[in-house]
């Protein structure tokens, strides 16, 4: 069976609030960085066995998902323990093993707080699931544009994909009028942009509109989003772990 995580997180806890029900919401993973190949400025990999960073040559925000596997031993063997148990798969082995393993349960399910769809045939068993799972709301970001542009499957209303800016293939974002998310730096840059930014999910979840995250977690010393992460926390914003 395949590990999906139970949301406890802050940010999670407020799907609820807005939803108006309680709702049991879950999350599945995979190795940031190491699953990731459309990844660009955000390509960071922890270490396996040690957690040690290591930022792509490209990276200027560090992935929250790698920091909080170099942190946490749990975090890293259950996503390489999802992430060796299929990517040897094809397609029917891989949607089999996401059917049976997904909770009875869930109502919502975010696909990958760490990691992206790794090639076309696992983007595609997600989509299927989707499709077999209507009563389930699934959504994910993502910076895989190409397998999403390229499936032969229809997305289901209730599979939410949002594009992850500053992949590789950003051009397709525009070529294909994809909904968008863009990290920010500020409050200032999300107005610049005239963009809300999405503290609860709900905008991802419910909405269909271009929308802004804002920076958070662990970055790179000296780095540019490392100073806005301070300056944030000036005006009282530490993330979304509390």
């Amino acid at each position: 069976m395949l590990k999906f995580q139970k949301g406890t997180s802050a940010k999670v806890k407020r799907i609820a609030q807005w939803w108006g029900k309680p709702v049991n919401v879950y999350s599945f993973s995979l190795p940031a960085g190491w699953s990731c190949p459309q990844a660009k400025i955000c390509l960071s990999k922890a270490d396996k066995i040690t957690g040690k960073i290591t930022d792509g040559k490209d990276t200027t925000i560090r992935c929250y998902a790698a920091s909080d596997e170099a942190k946490s031993p749990n975090a890293r063997k259950a996503r390489w323990y999802n992430f060796d148990a299929i990517k040897g798969l094809d397609f029917e082995g891989i949607y089999s093993e996401l059917f049976y393993s997904l909770p009875n349960d869930a109502d919502i399910v975010r696909i990958h707080v760490g990691g992206d769809f790794f090639n076309q045939k696992y983007f595609d068993a997600w989509v299927f699931l989707a499709q077999n799972k209507p009563e389930t709301v699934f959504y994910a970001y993502t910076k895989s544009i190409p397998y999403w542009v390229s499936t032969t499957y229809e997305i289901p209303q209730n599979l939410k994909l949002i594009a992850s800016a500053g992949g590789r293939s950003d051009e397709l974002i525009t070529e294909f009028n994809l909904r968008e998310a863009v990290i920010v730096l500020s409050l200032e840059e999300a107005d610049m942009l005239d963009l809300d930014i999405d503290h609860d999910e709900s905008i991802a979840i419910q909405h269909k509109s271009k929308f802004a995250l804002l920076i958070h977690g662990t970055q790179p010393k000296g780095s540019e989003a490392s100073k806005a992460v301070q300056e944030l926390k000036k005006i009282g914003f530490n993330g979304y772990g509390k």
